[in-house]
């Protein structure tokens, strides 16, 4: 069987193109229309323009006419609870010497920087709102020249074989299929401009093509990619072809796709996951339902009727809504009567399967309202109910994650993509409050000499003063007691200037201990430096530099630089404090035990523990 990957002639590659994703349309139509069905659910719109109408398992109008948008409110509650985070890419390294652990530092600003640049604090959110909806939230990352861009991706563009990426957890090949105006396919190939007028004039007429009332010329383009089949592999491709015309044929030599991917829940077999909205499906489904029924019934029978006794000569024009109205009757006089709409037991199923909805999800009445549950009263009880909350969501949480550092490993890809073509890749990296350009070809570091690690800023709570409390716990428990650990965590936009002066003092102690290591040069320590940190750390570095059997008189100069911040810890104390005398009380204090200044004769000395008389 011959595949498009294998292919040497364009023109058999794009037939063997053109008829492989006429196929997987086919196998993706019933998975396309749940994506739109749980689009509908969510947004209680309809999209008519973006699937096919001749699916019979579309759903009807009555099924997503939205009465109560359960999914769509806890939806929006999870987006503002996961999606405010911003997840940062820390480099750290393996027992690295100072220059690496430099070279870290600078790379983790740098892709911050990154970050930033591209916008990708403000597209992730939107990819996890996809991952509620959807079964895949999908994030594209790419290049134009020298600047990085990410994009988000509708998951019905994407096509893959569903047979071969049943067990994996990606498939062999992916495609995208995407609609683009055919003026900007021509400025992007103008040596295509020709074939690709032509092809767009001889397609016949479908929901992608032009049509009246538009205002560009819409075309179908599709941007295959086939990973390399084993490591060293050579037959790993990447191709751009609308219809039979190929637009970019080269070599793929990347183990993964450009894109990211995330899902809400695994479905256990296959590459698409498990959305939130299915998983509420259901129960949507019978809120709609018995919210309609309640709507008719409260419509037809909601209303006061009144009962006139036949023959009671009550003239209906007298019933009004007047007060003080006389009307004139004989015999019973006419009787009001109010039915029951529908049966209490109804609105409390349909309150029970509100409720169940946010249970299966995890969201709490309190982040969903921002109502406090009843018997919670106190600080304590309210931060580990919401600590039980963020255990239910530590999952999805990893994947969020996961998503920030799969951008990041792409990111570095392509700066050193950028590097070997032009020579250089300036960034504006974020240090501290300013920014600080930085070319990425002088961070010399290589995969196998670091670990990528998110660094996640919600572990402590968002707020100042939720925050403070937490440290203010931590350091009472012990668990902390380092005044730049305290000042670290509580990261107040006023306490820069501080960290920025701790940053300082350790990576001057880092440096003088690399100096030793790599050149034997020794720089001693001078009394402006924290000594107390100086010695611990030169005394970490001092053991580790005897596991690696470093040359004894490098060793010794560590031992120096520590007998030297001894010496001069001790220069600094008081000498009263050396000689181990007594401190002298207060200026015009008596000695302890004799009368105090001024005290007429004979008064006897003062007790002990008594405190000074007043003047």
């Amino acid at each position: 069987m011959k595949f498009w990957w294998n292919a040497t002639d364009e023109t058999e590659m794009a037939n063997l193109l053109t008829e492989l994703i006429l196929q997987l349309r086919e196998d993706h139509m019933n998975r396309h229309t749940m994506n739109l069905d749980m689009l509908r659910m969510y947004t209680q719109r309809d999209y008519d323009g973006l699937g096919r109408d001749d699916n019979p398992n579309r759903m009807n109008l009555d099924d997503y006419r939205i009465r109560m948008n359960v999914i769509g409110n806890i939806t929006d509650t999870l987006v503002s609870r996961i999606g405010k985070s911003k997840p940062k890419a820390m480099y750290l390294t393996r027992r690295g010497d100072y220059k690496l652990r430099q070279n870290a530092r600078r790379l983790s600003d740098v892709m911050e920087g990154i970050f930033y640049q591209t916008g990708i604090y403000n597209v992730m959110p939107k990819i996890f709102q996809d991952s509620c909806v959807f079964d895949i939230a999908v994030m594209k990352i790419g290049r134009e020249d020298k600047e990085l861009f990410v994009e988000r991706v509708f998951p019905n563009e994407i096509l893959w074989d569903m047979k071969a990426a049943m067990y994996t957890d990606i498939p062999p090949s992916l495609h995208q299929v995407k609609s683009i105006p055919l003026e900007t396919l021509i400025l992007q190939f103008p040596e295509r401009e020709e074939e690709l007028r032509y092809s767009a004039a001889t397609k016949e007429d479908d929901m992608m093509s032009s049509e009246a009332g538009h205002e560009a010329e819409m075309v179908e383009c599709v941007e295959s990619w086939h990973l390399p089949s084993m490591n060293g592999a050579e037959d790993g491709r990447h191709v751009i072809h609308c219809d039979t015309v190929i637009l970019a044929d080269e070599q793929y030599t990347y183990t993964s796709y450009p894109f990211v991917f995330m899902t809400w829940g695994d479905a256990c077999v296959g590459f698409a996951g498990i959305s939130l909205a299915e998983q509420l499906k259901n129960i949507q489904m019978e809120i709609n339902k018995l919210a309609l029924r309640i709507q008719q019934s409260m419509h037809l029978l909601s209303v006061p009727w009144l009962f006139v006794q036949h023959g009671s000569r009550v003239v209906e024009s007298r019933l009004r809504n007047v007060p003080g109205t006389i009307i004139n009757y004989v015999g019973q006089p006419p009787q009001s009567y109010n039915a029951t709409a529908m049966h209490p037991e109804v609105y409390s199923h349909m309150e029970r399967l509100y409720q169940k909805a946010y249970e299966i999800a995890g969201v709490s009445e309190l982040s969903a309202t921002g109502r406090k549950p009843a018997g919670l009263e106190s600080g304590a009880a309210l931060r580990t109910y919401h600590d039980i909350e963020t255990e239910r969501f530590i999952s999805v949480g990893q994947r969020f994650e996961k998503a920030f550092m799969d951008a990041a490993q792409w990111f570095f890809d392509l700066a050193k993509e950028i590097v070997a073509e032009s020579g250089s890749f300036p960034v504006r990296g974020i240090k501290g409050h300013a920014l600080e350009t930085t070319d990425f070809k002088d961070i010399e570091l290589a995969q196998e000499d670091y670990i990528l690690q998110a660094y996640p800023v919600s572990l402590l709570p968002s707020t100042p003063a939720g925050r403070l409390q937490a440290v203010t716990e931590l350091i009472q428990n012990g668990v902390i007691n380092q005044r730049e650990h305290i000042v670290r965590l509580l990261d107040f936009p006023d306490l820069e200037s501080v960290t920025s002066l701790y940053d300082v003092l350790e990576r001057d102690v880092e440096w003088r201990i690399q100096e030793i290591v790599d050149n034997g040069i020794y720089h001693a320590p001078e009394p402006v430096m924290d000594l107390a940190f100086a010695k611990e750390r030169m005394t970490i570095a001092y053991l580790e530099a005897q596991q690696d059997e470093l040359d004894l008189d490098k060793i010794n100069m560590m031992i120096q630089f520590i007998e030297e911040c001894d010496a001069l810890t001790q220069s600094e104390a008081p000498e009263g404090a050396a000689a181990g005398a007594e401190p002298a009380g207060p200026p015009g204090m008596p000695p302890e035990g004799m009368p105090p200044e001024g005290a007429p004769p004979g008064m006897p000395p003062m007790p002990e523990g008594m405190p000074p008389m007043p003047s």
